[in-house]
């Protein structure tokens, strides 16, 4: 880090304070004078000139005067300098976040792997399905997830989800019923289902849309969207579904992500390892038995 530090303990310190940053954005549009830029800002221009000769200091701006006027003009290099070490901390973050998905990954296959009878994997920890055109990071702070093994392929997973008939019998915890009023498993596509406890009178359950849907590997849902990504009125949850290789079968892994800590707490307070574990229960019954 030491080819960083003269120059960008100076740009950082420059950028500290408000009255600095707004002048950087003013400059972005072009060029312009102390008095012009001085006009914006309500101190004395003794005090305005104080800002000016900090921000060329640390090299972010250059002046230049004509007469009695002078210009100011945004140096684009010390965005550059800052830009690049910027890039470096996000590149040794990914490369040890990498690491922990690859740990953890490891970890849940060779826990899926000891659990032959006990089923159900729950952690708390991050998963991450393969990098596509949605990725995801999962924040233990927003985040809920819980993995089993499945001792059957994922042709046989994965249809039990993209099949209504399938799916209806296993969504919802038993005795509750589920109904499925769409499924449009493509990106975009409409996803409703209803319930009920008497077979009868039937509930909205899950309104919301398809973000992703690639054929045994994910599936990706969201109740921030309804079909062909309109807003919803409400939003709770976006859920991942992923189907990984697992020598007895399939690892699946379903994850809840949460906008805030609160959402989050609430689901884990209403039963989210009880709720899903069970219908993650139902699902590997369903399509264990088909065998």
């Amino acid at each position: 880090m030491a080819k960083y530090s003269s120059g960008l303990d100076g740009a950082f310190q420059a950028l500290a304070d408000p009255t600095r940053r707004d002048v950087l954005g003013r400059l972005g549009a072009g060029p312009a004078t102390v008095g012009e830029l001085a006009s914006h800002f309500d101190m004395a221009l003794p005090s305005f000139l104080k800002h000016i000769r900090t921000l060329e200091t640390s090299g972010w701006i250059t002046t230049k005067k004509s007469g009695r006027v002078r210009t100011c003009t945004l140096r684009p290099a010390a965005l550059g300098a800052v830009d690049d070490w910027l890039a470096e901390q996000r590149s040794i973050w990914h490369g040890r976040t990498d690491r922990l998905e690859q740990f953890v990954l490891a970890s849940q296959a060779e826990l899926a792997t000891r659990s032959h009878d006990s089923d159900v994997v729950t952690e708390s920890l991050p998963h991450a399905p393969p990098d596509r055109y949605l990725d995801h990071r999962l924040d233990p702070e927003l985040d809920l997830t819980i993995s089993r093994v499945i001792r059957a392929p994922h042709e046989a997973v994965w249809n039990a989800w993209a099949d209504p008939r399938q799916f209806e019998q296993w969504w919802i915890p038993a005795p509750t019923l589920c109904r499925v009023r769409e499924m449009d498993l493509r990106p975009g596509g409409s996803f409703r289902t209803e319930m009920s406890d008497d077979g009868v009178e039937f509930v909205p359950h899950i309104t919301g849309s398809f973000l992703a849907a690639e054929p045994l590997e994910r599936i990706i849902f969201t109740d921030a969207l309804i079909e062909n990504w309109r807003p919803s009125e409400r939003a709770f949850l976006t859920a991942v579904m992923t189907f990984t290789d697992h020598p007895e079968g399939t690892i699946y892994t379903a994850t809840a992500m949460h906008r805030s800590q609160a959402d989050r707490d609430q689901h884990e307070e209403l039963g989210f390892q009880d709720g899903w574990g069970t219908v993650i229960g139902q699902l590997a019954k369903l399509v264990e038995g088909q065998k």
